[in-house]
């Protein structure tokens, strides 16, 4: 999540960077300000995927005892394949632009085994993604032959295309985390829905998606911000002399009214109060009942037919 924050921490100053790109291009013939912007957007991207790689690579002791998530690249899949600190990941089942659409998970405690396996003829994966319905929704998955990754939970089993090396380098972070911990008994429906307050049923709004994100705390906590943003730019604008600054942070000529301050400051502490309660948590809480839905309970697949992969029950064939 460090590299998604950091990007979030940029937003901010690459928007009053746009702002000013676009009046140096529109009021003074300027319009190199916006490749600077640009450029700077990059950048932006660019230093946050060089600190995942950093971070991530390579593979040692070191990074494997820590809890830092491990994105691991599939073999010919959109998918990627994520050791978190506590589960195994398999995410961005439609698309490689979203960082978890339809996100399957499998816990420490619901993982059963896992093994480097060598698939013989090309085969086709169905895993189950959580829907609001009392049907899951379905996704299915090539897998060519080669190396993967069988991995059995209690109610989830998947064959995830690897090439040799990343599938000994996932499998061994794979063994050295879950190393210790108790297997947990299978979930009812009913336990399940206890424990995240989300409830399977016919959901007028149709399925649920698991890429869903409470982008509406982001709104609420700028607004939240708004007097510490006001109290730390006046400040800023006495400490800098900025004619400017002090015109637009209630500042003229040097002056700070002295009721300002107090009502900035009594602001800024209780704005700050309302930002935990009513976006920090909020924000947790659904962290943590995204990772209930990632691993929802589902009856064990039917028996696997000859040819196929367990659970999808059929075999594609093979074009010439």
């Amino acid at each position: 999540m460090w590299s998604v924050w950091a990007r979030w921490a940029s937003a901010t100053g690459l928007f009053a960077a746009l702002l000013t790109s676009l009046q140096l291009a529109g009021d003074r013939g300027q319009p190199s300000a916006l490749a600077i912007w640009l450029g700077m957007l990059l950048a932006c991207w660019a230093l946050g995927e060089a600190a995942r790689l950093v971070v991530t690579r390579p593979v040692t002791a070191g990074l494997i005892g820590s809890k830092l998530e491990i994105p691991f690249p599939t073999r010919d899949l959109k998918a990627r394949l994520c050791v978190r600190a506590d589960r195994l990941v398999l995410d961005s089942l439609t698309s490689r632009r979203k960082r978890s659409r339809d996100v399957i998970a499998v816990p420490w405690a619901a993982l059963r085994s896992i093994e480097l396996v060598e698939v013989e003829q090309e085969m086709v994966c169905q895993v189950l993604v959580f829907s609001n319905s009392h049907e899951a929704n379905a996704r299915e998955f090539d897998v060519r032959p080669g190396p993967a990754l069988h991995v059995i939970g209690t109610a989830r089993e998947l064959l995830i295309p690897v090439t040799e090396q990343v599938g000994r380098t996932a499998l061994a972070a794979i063994r050295a985390r879950s190393a210790g911990i108790e297997p947990e008994e299978p979930l009812t429906e009913k336990d399940w829905s206890r424990e995240t307050g989300v409830y399977r049923g016919d959901s007028p709004k149709g399925n649920y998606r698991t890429d869903g994100r409470p982008y509406i705390l982001g709104v609420v906590g700028i607004f939240l911000l708004m007097p510490l943003f006001m109290l730390s730019g006046m400040t800023l604008s006495l400490i800098t002399g900025s004619a400017r600054m002090q015109d637009q942070f209630y500042a003229h000529g040097g002056v700070v009214k002295p009721a300002n301050v107090v009502v900035l400051g009594v602001g800024s502490i209780v704005f700050l109060y309302l930002l935990n309660r009513l976006v920090i948590k909020a924000f947790i809480q659904h962290m943590k009942v995204q990772d209930y839905i990632e691993a929802f309970p589902e009856p064990p697949p039917p028996p696997p037919k000859a040819g196929t992969v367990p659970g999808s029950g059929r075999k594609r064939k093979r074009h010439r």
